[in-house]
């Protein structure tokens, strides 16, 4: 891995940490980075195993920490120690989808991109993860109607989501560009000095 190609991935690896401290911090629902995580690592984190993995482990360590804590009253069913949920499944599938996103479709982000990308996450994330409801038994009818009312049901939600990863994408790709910017310019700089 040349100079800048390492740089880039500890870049967006710290970047990543920032966004799981910014999840686990309060926040208002769903205003979240995780598609910024999941964007920004497929973007630039060049060898693309670590692209899934290194955003992925920090998806899965802030989640057993906030099932743990904060989201505990949700596991009811779980008095013990929560380390994986069936619902969850459904959300990491979305959140590797939104990594692909990032490798597919970012590969040269810009503004626009970066915000269709955004958006495009959300709309992935609320399809996958609402349909992982209405499959998990005990929820919605498995039918056509039970689908529609899953869906409406989570309308409200979706709505939080998509600011938070339109506002966390700017962020994120915006701060990744200025930091990289710096970099290269006194790496080019150090470089015409010596």
């Amino acid at each position: 891995m040349n100079g800048t190609k390492q740089f880039n991935t500890i870049l967006a690896a710290g970047l990543i940490i920032v966004g799981v401290l910014l999840r686990i911090i309060p926040h208002p629902p769903n205003v979240t980075p995780i598609a910024a995580i999941a964007l920004l690592g497929g973007a630039y984190i060049g060898k693309k195993y670590l692209a899934f993995l290194i955003p992925l482990a920090a998806l899965f360590l802030s989640d057993v920490l906030l099932n743990n804590t904060i989201n505990k009253v949700y596991f009811t069913d779980s008095p013990g120690f929560v380390l994986w949920s069936p619902y969850m499944a459904f959300t990491y599938a979305a959140f590797l989808l939104m990594v692909l996103i990032g490798i597919v479709y970012l590969k040269k982000p810009s503004f626009f991109k970066n915000i269709l990308g955004a958006v495009g996450a959300s709309v992935l994330f609320f399809f996958v993860s609402n349909i992982g409801v209405w499959i998990m038994p005990g929820g919605y009818p498995e039918t056509l109607g039970g689908l529609v009312t899953c869906l409406t049901a989570g309308l409200p939600f979706f709505r939080n989501t998509l600011v938070g990863n339109v506002v966390y994408v700017i962020v994120f790709f915006s701060a990744f560009s200025y930091i990289q910017k710096v970099y290269l310019s006194k790496n080019i700089a150090r470089v015409n000095n010596s």
